[in-house]
């Protein structure tokens, strides 16, 4: 499948180029240890799948706007905390910290990122739409050796609205001088990427790695960065 051309490429950074889960799992390992919670906790695998669903739900109302940035960051750890009995605000306070300055260094890349980039950068004008920590996502790009292939970065704490909200699209399109029907969007997230550029009249594309099943209609799906390689 060949789809037209376009000028301007925007991609999603965490979970479509930069691999939150395995960089996220890493780090949340090493402060496992370093903060001794062997002690709360039977085992990682036990902090982890209980962190997780907590980290999610209080993300979801942070982009909702019914929490604070706070309480998604430093509540995510002190909910986990005191499901093992640990009442411990300060130290999960120090975690997160430790969490978001040590993560945001770590370097792993979804499969195929750099090549696609490599293929990209000459053809097409490229940037990052994310609704990531912007002390965090301006690290991961440099970090990770992503952000030379990128003109702009486009982070939702800056914007002052995070996607899929419409002011979020138009901000992102209107600094880039770029039109509507000159541009794709491209990330994994049907709730935040793919609603926001169906509700702004973007084209745009869903990276289903996982092939998730689920009900909506898109424009393109891919499960992998190698597919767009044959279409733009």
């Amino acid at each position: 499948m060949y789809i037209q051309q376009y000028q301007h490429l925007f991609f999603d950074l965490d979970h479509t180029l930069w691999d939150f889960n395995t960089n996220e799992k890493h780090t949340l390992s090493e402060l496992f240890i370093r903060y001794k919670l062997d002690k709360h906790f039977d085992s990682f695998d036990i902090f982890f799948n209980t962190y997780e669903p907590i980290n999610a739900d209080l993300w979801l109302k942070y982009r909702h706007g019914e929490i604070r940035k706070p309480e998604v960051a430093i509540g995510r750890f002190h909910k986990t905390f005191l499901t093992s009995g640990l009442d411990d605000f300060e130290r999960a306070r120090k975690f997160s910290f430790d969490f978001v300055a040590e993560n945001s260094k770590k370097t792993a890349l979804i499969p195929g990122a750099i090549e696609l980039l490599e293929y990209l950068h000459p053809k097409y004008n490229l940037h990052i739409i994310t609704n990531g920590f912007v002390e965090a996502q301006h690290v991961k790009m440099e970090k990770s050796g992503l952000k030379p292939f990128f003109q702009k970065i486009f982070i939702s704490e800056e914007i002052g609205a995070q996607k899929p909200k419409q002011e979020f699209f138009e901000h992102a399109i209107r600094s880039c001088n770029a039109k509507k029907k000159e541009s794709l969007i491209i990330g994994d997230s049907l709730e935040t990427d793919i609603a926001g550029a169906k509700n702004f009249g973007l084209d745009h594309v869903y990276f289903n790695p996982a092939a998730t099943p689920h009900n909506e209609v898109v424009f393109m799906e891919i499960r992998s960065l190698k597919e767009l390689l044959d279409c733009l």
